[in-house]
């Protein structure tokens, strides 16, 4: 066992526009992860809304880099990270042992869901990284079991980190409308109601109010899909006591609220 636990991480990533255009933004998720994790993991593993598959996928890619995504020019980084297949081979190991269907996958990069929390939480860190996908049924109690599968890894300094948006309905942003933008009241409606859930303390089964989260009158306009708020599921299944750490709207309707579970 490591002698550092890391928490696990929810983070909403936003566009790649205002992750590679906003100074402040840069700026403000530098400080975060100065102030909320305080030890560099020596692991990161990355959880995804970008990237469903028919069995869940482990990335044994030696060199993480940015995937082409189609993106313009502007929008490409040299960033790059070592990968991990000594640590993707042992979750494999876990989720099978635990009756997990799951595949090694060595021909994959960074999608931007991974790339963007990776460039500005530690843009000068070459900790190993590497991704888990999602399944494409997108079940919630499904992914809730593989988290609290490899939650023990937690103990050996290994930061879980799940990348979505608390609210992405992307039909109804304003494209190009910067942080400056007051929020729809449904848009802020669902993430205050996610933000108290998340701090009450009288019920600490966070997890599974997240789930419930899904019956919530503005989730499917917060959602038109769920791959987004997946993540969120994800981090907070692997338990511990959730701090809200960032708070924001991009473009309108897009949150940014990222959380911290201890």
């Amino acid at each position: 066992m490591g002698q550092l636990m890391q928490p696990s991480i929810f983070i909403s990533h936003g566009t790649i526009y205002e992750a590679f255009k906003n100074n402040q933004l840069k700026s403000e998720l530098l400080k975060l992860r100065n102030e909320h994790i305080k030890n560099s993991p020596s692991a990161i593993v990355l959880f995804s809304g970008h990237w469903q598959t028919e069995t869940i996928s482990i990335t044994t890619t030696e060199k993480m880099i940015q995937m082409d995504e189609g993106f313009p020019p502007e929008f490409r980084t040299n960033y790059s990270t070592v990968g991990n297949p000594v640590l993707a081979k042992r979750i494999l190991e876990i989720l099978t042992e635990n009756g997990i269907k799951a595949k090694a996958e060595n021909n994959r990069g960074l999608d931007h869901g991974a790339l963007i929390p990776l460039m500005l939480l530690f843009p000068n860190n070459n900790i190993p990284v590497l991704q888990i996908s999602q399944h494409y049924n997108l079940d919630p109690g499904y992914h809730k079991r593989i988290a609290e599968i490899l939650n023990p890894l937690r103990n050996d300094n290994i930061l879980f980190i799940g990348s979505g948006g608390l609210v992405h309905n992307r039909s109804e942003i304003q494209k190009f409308g910067g942080h400056e933008i007051e929020p729809d009241n449904w848009a802020k409606e669902f993430d205050d109601f996610i933000t108290n859930e998340l701090a009450d303390k009288s019920n600490t089964n966070y997890a599974d109010k997240i789930i419930s989260a899904y019956n919530h009158k503005q989730f499917f306009k917060s959602h038109p899909t769920s791959e987004h708020f997946l993540p969120l599921v994800f981090a907070s299944a692997f338990g511990g006591q959730p701090t809200k750490i960032y708070e924001a709207f991009q473009w309108k309707n897009l949150s940014m609220s990222a959380f911290k579970f201890d």
